[in-house]
């Protein structure tokens, strides 16, 4: 039956494929779409394998565990519907009989918080809604997440699309697959309802700025800002600077697009650095470091972590912050490398971190200034990479799940490499191979 309902659910997302606006991209076929959408559903199973072998307990797996407290929530639906209603919407959830069902959900209550919303509820709640139409099959909330994950990655798409178009297929390949992007966003897990709403707030914000709007577009950028504020309030955050220099950048037509974009950075930085003088809970040295100390006592207690890195201590002091920044951005772009592939798990990432070194050499190789056609989406991609990087190899002393955490950036900067890349001087390369080879070829058979 869970076989039957998932191709059930795949067969109307295809056909919404074929029918919405949405997904009618010039020089992109529907049939191309709907492959890719099932290459996601087919990544989502395989996380699945990968959590159901790797995790010793279902309680500790993130896959799983969102799911079973999502079910607890789900069960009230048939006590009483209203109560379903308010832990689901959030509305009257704090009711005091409401607890019997918190209680029993091992993750709906989150150690720490740092004064910012608990997201883990976020993922519960996504799962207690979809139970309405899984009937309680695990697959199918693969299904559902695979296609909102999709929809996010499509916007992504389209909002660089215009840009370079005859880069397409490079293009395709940056956002659809790259292996962490595809593994980690097609699952049951934060990542995949993060995408939805980052891809989407990107393709509505570029509307936006471009004066090429409706009301939809703002409405729908209004609600997935609140979405990311209560799902990954840190991938927001990265992104600030970067969106607006971004909308500044296309309403002035990119004029001194560098020195805007420093303005913008310098200002948002200082900011940032002293928020807490106006939200007194909110002291971002503070939350990085107090985030790095109780991830790193978190390790500690599981014991033997294979991927476990030793990070330098972050103090809540700005020195400490630019002493950590340069080791942070290597754990982030570097590692896990190929000298640290002791586990199974390890060897695909250390091995796409490889290609990323390939390809950002090839990129340096075959640049050309001109490729950069659109400056706001060029620096947004090296604002965004740049920050998550870091943030991300501040606070986080485990190399799998680093891997994780950079995943949403590892797109923007195979963008970067593709506004960099010309694809002329690339493609004389090849053929210049090609012929040595030939002629290699005719050598031998002499």
């Amino acid at each position: 039956m869970e076989i039957l309902l998932s191709i059930l659910y795949c067969a109307i997302f295809i056909f919404l494929i074929y029918k919405l606006k949405f997904f009618n991209i010039p020089g992109l076929s529907c049939r191309a779409l709907s492959i890719v959408f099932l290459i996601k559903v087919l990544s989502a199973v395989a996380l699945t394998l990968i959590f159901t072998h790797y995790y010793n307990t279902r309680s500790t797996a993130d896959i799983f565990k969102y799911f079973d407290d999502g079910r607890i929530i789900f069960s009230s639906v048939h006590d009483n519907p209203v109560d379903y209603l308010r832990m689901v919407t959030g509305i009257d959830s704090d009711a005091e009989h409401l607890k019997t069902y918190y209680t029993k959900a091992n993750y709906w209550y989150k150690e720490h918080n740092y004064n910012l919303y608990n997201d883990n509820r976020t993922i519960i709640r996504f799962n207690a809604v979809i139970m309405l139409f899984s009937f309680g099959y695990f697959h199918v909330h693969n299904v559902f997440m695979a296609f909102l994950s999709f929809i996010g990655l499509t916007a992504i798409f389209k909002a660089f699309y215009s840009r370079l178009r005859e880069k397409r297929t490079a293009l395709l390949l940056a956002v659809y697959f790259i292996p962490s992007v595809l593994l980690w966003t097609s699952g049951v897990l934060k990542e995949g309802l993060l995408m939805f709403a980052f891809g989407l707030l990107i393709y509505n914000l570029v509307k936006i700025s471009m004066r090429q709007y409706k009301i939809i577009h703002l409405v729908n950028l209004i609600i997935c800002i609140l979405l990311l504020l209560i799902t990954k309030i840190y991938i927001l955050a990265a992104a600030v600077p970067g969106f607006i220099s971004l909308f500044w950048l296309i309403r002035t037509n990119s004029r001194k697009a560098f020195l805007k974009v420093i303005i913008v950075h310098a200002a948002a930085f200082i900011l940032a650095l002293n928020m807490h003088y106006v939200f007194k809970d909110y002291d971002l040295l503070n939350i990085l470091s107090h985030k790095q100390r109780d991830f790193k006592i978190l390790v500690e207690g599981l014991g033997n972590v294979g991927s476990a890195i030793d990070l330098p201590e972050l103090k809540p002091e700005i020195t400490s912050l630019f002493r950590n920044t340069p080791y942070a951005f290597y754990n982030s772009f570097f590692r896990p490398h190929i000298f640290e592939m002791h586990s199974l798990m390890a060897v695909p990432a250390a091995l796409e971190n490889l290609f990323i070194i390939i390809l950002i050499i090839c990129g340096i190789v075959f640049f050309s200034p001109q490729g950069i056609t659109f400056k706001p989406l060029f620096y947004f991609s090296i604002s965004f990479f740049l920050i998550l990087f870091i943030l991300a190899g501040l606070t986080t002393p485990v190399l799998g799940t680093l891997v994780r955490y950079k995943a949403p950036a590892l797109p923007f900067l195979f963008f970067i490499v593709i506004f960099i890349t010309d694809k002329n001087k690339f493609l004389k390369f090849i053929d210049t191979l090609n012929f040595f080879n030939f002629n290699l070829k005719i050598f031998n058979k002499k």
